[in-house]
């Protein structure tokens, strides 16, 4: 029993500072748009380019990708973020998950080369990637929020799994069913407004959700990594007058 207590203890934290974190910060709730923007532009900007275009695509997108996790590291550890993080988180982690997607890319591709002659390969090529998203769903954090680089960072991302799969996932799927009923909520709200700005409210809308989303994760994983359910009991039961 003491071990729920403390689970739910460490999401009450975790959900309370991402509410504070994004309230204090709630301009980057823009960021995704922007991002979606970006990775749009650039597409219609090097399809013409044939392989050398899918490549230039491939790395704005992992700049986007690395811009967001710059930003949710400073407000994840130092509670806030501003234009010239935005900025300069384009290339923060850009190498690193360059590298990454390179190492992930090859045995998948060899994977699924060597699975297509089979009956049920597709079904199995499928189970593979649903596992990998299994165990790589911290990837993340793991690499804004510890020291692991290279494949170091997905076995750190295994073994954060493999310890914290039920306090890693509960919280994740709740809130992403959550937020998926607030976007439709917000679709109906908006039903009837002229084009533009139904556009806007919902894209701010997710912006606002995802960006929750991920602070939460970013804290929870805080929470969660390197420590064990018998010290967050601890933690638990040592904590100050509520």
């Amino acid at each position: 029993m003491e071990v729920v207590q403390a689970t739910l203890w460490i999401y009450a934290n975790a959900l309370r500072r991402s509410f504070q974190c994004v309230a204090e910060n709630w301009v980057i709730s823009f960021a995704p748009l922007a991002y979606a923007i970006a990775v749009s532009l650039a597409g219609l900007v090097v399809s013409p380019l044939g392989i050398v275009g899918g490549l230039l695509f491939a790395l704005a997108t992992q700049a986007c990708v690395s811009s967001g996790l710059y930003l949710l590291e400073n407000m994840v550890k130092i509670g806030k973020a501003n234009f010239n993080d935005f900025l300069r988180g384009f290339t923060a982690y850009l190498w690193e998950l360059l590298f990454i997607s390179f190492i992930l890319w090859i045995p998948m591709r060899v994977t699924a080369l060597a699975l297509a002659s089979f009956p049920n390969g597709a079904l199995i090529f499928l189970l593979i990637r649903i596992a990998l998203y299994v165990l790589l769903n911290p990837l993340p954090e793991c690499l804004y929020q510890t020291r692991s680089s290279g494949i170091e960072l997905l076995t750190a991302s295994y073994n954060f799994i493999v310890e914290n799969w039920i306090e890693w996932f509960l919280p994740n799927i709740l809130l992403t069913v959550a937020g998926f009923f607030v976007f439709q909520l917000l679709e109906l709200l908006t039903y009837g407004l002229p084009g533009f700005l139904q556009l806007f409210v919902l894209a701010l809308g997710l912006g606002v959700c995802l960006t929750y989303f991920m602070v939460f994760r970013g804290f929870l994983f805080a929470e969660l990594n390197g420590t064990t359910r018998r010290s967050r009991v601890y933690r638990y039961n040592a904590r100050g007058p509520q």
